[in-house]
């Protein structure tokens, strides 16, 4: 195994098990960044002694080096890619590294409630057969195909695996015992000793169909029957003879649970005849099943599954309607009862103060009244004096009494319309306001003459990159500082799960890159696969596990190429073409919506935003995104940048190329707001956003002076 192969920075999950066999086990690990599966064989199997060179493929660890030996030289879509090996720690045992799938074709059908769809079988079928096209077409036969060693990608993607008992067909054909999963294996491939070619591995194929299409297991009847014929040693007398049983109906109890009219059912049968000769090529297969894939009723199956999703999904988004209406609902009734509690406080408060009122007239009548016993008897004078005092004393502390009520009630009052304005103010938080910049500050002098480029923050460190330098600038802790060189120029630098990443380039006068390297513990290293396209100062934007490159160039062409990297699975996928060529563009991501702006067109598209729904680009087919034009104004060469969930554009020029701006601009959802105007102007503005709710924006100036400052904004 070529030591380029084994990765050292490896974390093997032995407690997730995906699958186990007689050899060996295999889990989940995790290499970097990147979710993979790792294949271990039992740590006792080393141990063994050097094995029968007839029968190398019995040795465990032969068939392991095999294996890797296999898959380190096959590449292609419908075959589990190979990673790499690694050496198990615990074990010092080899570990093989493959990219994780979802789950083999035998789990899929077992675990199925009801019949598989026609276009999912037909899409199976021809993945498989796209890969034994593949194999036999370099030299390869499988020699074990069956539906474990078939994966799936979201039940609707197959690939071929297990690749260790693979031989090349210049290696003679004939051996003592032929490897393999005896339900699948063809008469010649089960005859002693076997004599087989790459029509082995397509009589497999014959047996795969007729399990997707009935969802079961095969098993076949015995090969043999036995009969009675004459002695022709001894007239007269029989003895018993064994006769070989076609396949066909060996297999008839699976083959009558399929549809007659079933188009998978002559191609399943062509492929079990039992002459190897007479079953069809890989190419063969590959040529039928994609003109399956043009018939009507694959297109009726297709459009019929489509329906059921949507259907699903629509079910799924009135579920979450009616939980949100009876969050509502339960919030508003218990808003209600609390203002019906407060009200009930508040007349109970109310009556109170009645009472009080009450009391104090009808002791203001007895004074009254004794006032009047006063002036009728003189005799009683000191005695209704007393009286007379002790009233007022009653008097002054009914008062007392009542001012505090009065006090309480006030309080209850101001209490009450603090939580009406509370909730008042609650509401309209959650209408959308726009940014509001508060102030402006320079920062200190930038080491570099600002003229286009990429900005990308990681962390609390912003960085910077000036187009067709090499260099990039780092500003940490109010510094500046210049991170290790770069071999290569006229890249985009963006920030990708947490990590800072060149996207592109220019490797010398007449080369160009496709290449993505991180910055990973003070290195560049490469971290994610190539784009299909080389380019360079292409637009990048990174949200949701989504990496979306667009425009660039490439010898001076200019492109409207857009690709897509999902950094979960790490495949590329091309998108929809901006509508027109986006040199040095500049893309953010805001919500659901990407935004791309041709910085440096030489026509009037430079004064245009296109946009385009992100789940629109990460969720359908190859050339059905639309991106819409955003109505343009006098500006051009201003920077897009993504603030509290707001789109922003910063600086730029006149129509007159005459005219730097200071406008910061906010889109409103169909126009353009200005919001705020920076301290000086800023031509082809870089911004990032820093924590604390601060916008750095780096900019040319007039002069080509290059201009620092921040923005804190709410």
């Amino acid at each position: 195994m070529a030591n380029k192969y084994i990765y050292r920075n490896v974390r093997l999950f032995k407690n997730d098990t995906l699958g186990t066999g007689s050899y060996g086990a295999v889990c989940k690990a995790k290499c970097d960044q990147l979710l993979c599966a790792a294949k271990l064989l039992y740590p006792v199997l080393f141990q063994m002694i050097a094995p029968d060179l007839g029968k190398e493929h019995r040795h465990p660890f032969r068939r392991f080096e095999m294996e890797c030996a296999f898959l380190s030289r096959i590449n292609h879509p419908n075959i589990v890619q190979y990673l790499g090996t690694y050496r198990d720690p615990d074990t010092n045992a080899p570990v093989l590294l493959m990219e994780l799938m979802d789950e083999s074709l035998t789990h899929f059908l077992e675990s199925s409630p009801g019949d598989i769809p026609y276009h999912i079988q037909v899409n199976l079928s021809y993945d498989i057969a796209q890969a034994l096209a593949f194999l036999h077409s370099n030299g390869i036969i499988h020699r074990d195909l069956s539906s474990n060693n078939v994966l799936l990608v979201a039940g609707s993607r197959a690939k071929v695996t297990d690749f260790g008992m693979s031989k090349f067909t210049d290696i003679n054909g004939t051996m003592t015992t032929c490897p393999g999963t005896p339900a699948f294996m063809s008469p010649e491939a089960l005859n002693e000793p076997p004599v087989y070619t790459e029509k082995l591995d397509n009589f497999s194929f014959g047996a795969l169909l007729v399990q997707t299409t009935t969802r079961q297991f095969p098993k076949p009847a015995d090969r043999f029957e036995s009969i009675r014929i004459p002695d022709p040693r001894n007239s007269g007398s029989t003895i018993e003879a064994k006769i070989a049983i076609p396949e066909w109906e060996r297999r008839q109890a699976h083959i009558s649970l399929i549809e007659p009219t079933h188009p998978l059912l002559p191609i399943a049968l062509h492929c079990l005849k039992d002459r190897d000769v007479e079953r069809p090529s890989s190419q063969q297969l590959c040529q039928t099943l994609d003109t399956l894939k043009r018939t009507p009723r694959y297109q009726e199956s297709s459009q019929q599954d489509l329906h059921q999703i949507l259907r699903e999904k629509d079910e799924a988004n009135q579920k979450i309607i009616m939980m949100k209406d009876e969050q509502i609902t339960e919030q508003l009734q218990a808003n209600q009862e609390m203002m019906t509690h407060k009200n009930e406080q508040l007349h109970a408060k109310d009556i109170e103060h009645q009472t009080l009122l009450h009391e104090a007239d009808t002791r203001e009548r007895q004074l009254r009244s004794l006032n009047q016993e006063l002036q009728s008897s003189e005799d009683n004078t000191a005695a209704l004096r007393q009286a007379i005092d002790q009233r007022d004393r009653e008097m002054t502390q009914l008062r007392q009494t009542l001012a505090s009520k009065d006090k309480e009630i006030h309080d209850l009052s101001t209490r009450i319309y603090q939580v009406e304005l509370q909730d008042m103010r609650e509401d309209q938080a959650t209408l959308v306001r726009p940014v509001q910049i508060l102030k402006w500050e320079s920062l200190p002098d930038v080491p570099f003459v600002m003229s286009d480029g990429s900005s990308a923050m990681v962390g609390d460190k912003a960085y910077f990159k000036c187009l067709g330098k090499e260099p990039i600038y780092e500003f940490s802790n109010n510094q500046w500082h210049t991170l290790p060189q770069r071999l290569r120029k006229f890249f985009t630098i963006v920030s990708v799960d947490d990590m800072l990443t060149t996207v592109g380039g220019q490797l010398d006068t007449h080369r160009y890159s496709n290449k993505l390297y991180s910055y990973i513990n003070n290195k560049w290293v490469l971290h994610f696969p190539p784009m299909p396209t080389k380019r360079r100062v292409p637009g990048a934007a990174y949200a949701n596990n989504t990496l979306v490159v667009a425009g660039g160039y490439y010898d001076l062409n200019y492109f409207t190429t857009v690709e897509i990297l999902n950094t979960v699975n790490m495949q590329w996928a091309s998108v929809s073409s901006l509508p027109a060529p986006t040199p040095r563009p500049s893309a953010t991501i805001c919500g659901d919506y990407v935004y791309i702006h041709p910085r440096a067109s030489d026509d009037q598209e430079e004064h245009s935003v296109y946009k385009c729904s992100l789940r629109q680009l990460t969720q359908s087919q190859p050339s059905s995104a639309i991106w819409e034009k955003i109505s343009h104004w006098p500006f051009s060469r201003f920077s897009l940048v993504t603030v509290n969930g707001h789109l922003l554009a910063v600086g730029g020029r006149d129509s007159n190329r005459d005219i730097i701006s200071k406008d910061v601009y906010q889109y409103n959802t169909t126009s353009w707001t200005i919001v705020s105007q920076m301290s000086k102007p800023q031509l082809a503005c870089l911004t990032v956003v820093l924590p604390g709710n601060k916008l750095m924006v780096v900019g040319e100036g007039f002069g080509a002076q290059t201009n620092c400052e921040i923005a804190t904004f709410v």
